[in-house]
């Protein structure tokens, strides 16, 4: 399969959030109908982990990327850190605003995205967290890229806490879609959707998911330069064979 040509396949997450708020609903999870709320999301039990190793300044200046509708900003925020987050989607960043102004918190929401990210500064953050945005970034070419944002805005010695979709055999993945050599995940689509798609055995394909095993992932994140300080596995709550790859990264001091 190859590449389209049109808007990113990660701009698609805009129709989610688009019925997410014209259902008032608060967060992704609770419109997948997880038993996850706004303040108890989906990654907290890691993030409050991480976070205890590593032991944020009180005044650490935070990237939330992929911030979606801003739990984990609102989350970080309410600690007393410095939170900046990023989302492609305009109605998410709305939503989060939104969530931010109710709970009386001072966060920076913006529309960006990570992989061509319009902030040209460098050395920045003392955190960036990975809103599970990275599995979501199918392609190496944008998988790269993103890295290297990430890498270049984070502070020398500054970490990047991951928790992002893993799994060690790909063809296991036996629901909705059909799954390639490299671990991305397809999604049939209609011709007139407006997002990059491919034609593939006379049917529209986009590309949703990039899952990819542990020791890959950890791999990858080598070769953007970071160093890895600790990572481990947690098996996913409802596939068998899925896990979360949890990592926390570090810029080397050095560089």
């Amino acid at each position: 399969m190859e590449e389209g040509i049109r808007v990113k396949y990660y701009e698609s997450h805009e129709g989610v959030y688009k019925k997410i708020k014209k259902n008032n609903m608060s967060s992704w999870g609770e419109f997948c109908g997880k038993s996850e709320t706004f303040e108890d999301f989906y990654m907290k039990e890691y993030l409050v982990t991480a976070l205890g190793r590593v032991r944020p300044s009180a005044d650490a200046r935070i990237l939330d990327i992929g911030c979606g509708t801003g739990p984990i900003s609102c989350f970080l925020a309410r600690q007393g850190y410095n939170v900046d987050g990023i989302d492609v989607s305009r109605t998410a960043i709305e939503i989060a605003r939104t969530n931010a102004k109710e709970r009386d918190l001072d966060i920076h929401f913006s529309v960006d995205d990570i992989c061509c990210v319009s902030n040209t500064r460098s050395d920045i953050y003392d955190f960036v967290i990975d809103t599970h945005c990275m599995h979501c970034i199918t392609y190496d070419t944008d998988r790269h890229a993103a890295l290297a944002s990430i890498f270049r805005l984070l502070k020398k010695g500054g970490y990047f806490i991951v928790e992002t979709m893993s799994i060690e055999d790909p063809f296991k993945w036996s629901f909705k879609g059909r799954i390639d050599e490299q671990g991305i995940l397809w999604n049939e689509v209609k011709k007139n959707s407006p997002y990059d798609k491919v034609l593939f055995e006379d049917k529209f394909w986009m590309c949703t998911r990039r899952l990819m095993s542990p020791s890959d992932l950890e791999r990858e994140l080598k070769q953007a330069g970071f160093s890895i300080e600790h990572t481990r596995t947690v098996q996913d709550q409802d596939i068998e064979y899925m896990e979360d790859f949890q990592a926390i990264c570090r810029k080397p001091v050095g560089n």
